[in-house]
């Protein structure tokens, strides 16, 4: 893998950040319109963007899929555990140590995820992202519902229904088909692949148009934030990966879970936050810092650990 690829993909990317922050700033975009962008994100680009992947994937030992969902389960397995030994040695306070604990697993797996995987690894780290993706959705409505007012007397409500989102419903059926070699017509197929490719603008879009909203003399307030951006893209991907490299021999993969762990924080952040009643503003916060960090330290990831 060339660095200056990995450089390029990422450049790119932020440009389209900043096309969405400038369009949000000019009123061309609105808080109206970016609901329903990100609806179409979410329930129709990305699920098509999945599909896509199985009907080319070049996948074709099906025990690496199951390998895949494995790995994807160990993970979020242990990032809980990272992540309260993580809020302990910053010394976070007991009100806010549930939502960082959240930002800390829950990374932006589904805007930034996918169209990052694709970039820097090809279609076929699509498909194994979806397996990472249904496993992201069963913690972060079970666990990430517990802990986003981790430390606060609120008491929280599951709600099964929840887990049935576009995201896992799409990365199911694209299992099924792949096991059991549905064959897909040419034109769904194509189709797919068409609405698909507009999954990453229109995610980059709205994520720059979210970050035009947060006040920039805000961010100097909360210098803990600082430390963790750094703590969680890139001490902890560092740290980890010596982990990653001794369990997992295969490449892709192993690329895939380490960019996974070193992505920003979710936009789940702030819409469990807003949903539960957790700290809004200090989830905003975090994903403005985090999104424009990684346009570096994901290239420095990839430049130290994966080429």
């Amino acid at each position: 893998m060339d660095i200056m690829v990995v450089i390029n993909q990422m450049i790119q990317l932020f440009l389209i950040i900043g096309l969405g922050y400038f369009m949000q700033k000019k009123n061309i975009l609105n808080d109206e319109l970016n609901s329903k962008l990100n609806y179409i994100v979410i329930s129709i680009t990305t699920p098509a963007m999945i599909f896509s992947s199985v009907c080319s994937t070049t996948i074709t030992d099906k025990s690496m899929v199951i390998y895949t969902l494995g790995v994807a389960t160990a993970v979020y397995l242990l990032l809980p555990v990272i992540s309260f030994i993580l809020v302990k040695i910053m010394r976070i306070p007991l009100p806010q140590q549930g939502l960082y604990m959240f930002m800390t697993i829950f990374s932006n797996i589904g805007f930034m995820g996918f169209p990052i995987m694709k970039a820097l690894f090809g279609n076929d780290a699509v498909f194994y992202t979806a397996l990472f993706n249904i496993l992201f959705n069963l913690e972060v409505f079970t666990l990430g519902v517990i802990l986003i007012n981790y430390g606060n007397d609120v008491k929280m409500k599951l709600n099964p229904k929840n887990l049935l989102s576009p995201g896992v419903i799409s990365s199911v059926i694209a299992i099924f088909i792949y096991f059991l070699e549905i064959p897909v017509p040419d034109v769904l197929a194509n189709c797919c692949e068409m609405v698909g490719d507009m999954t990453t603008p229109l995610a980059m879009m709205i994520i720059g148009a979210t970050l035009a909203n947060i006040k920039i003399k805000d961010l100097f307030t909360e210098l803990r934030l600082y430390y963790f951006t750094v703590v969680k893209q890139v001490v902890l991907p560092i740290v980890v990966f010596p982990i990653i490299a001794y369990f997992i021999s295969d490449p892709l993969i192993q690329g895939i879970t380490l960019i996974n762990i070193a992505m920003p924080v979710g936009n789940s952040a702030v819409l469990f936050a807003k949903q539960y009643g957790g700290d809004v503003e200090l989830a905003a916060k975090s994903i403005f810092i985090t999104t424009l960090v990684s346009v570096f330290t994901i290239p420095l990831i990839v430049s130290l650990l994966l080429i």
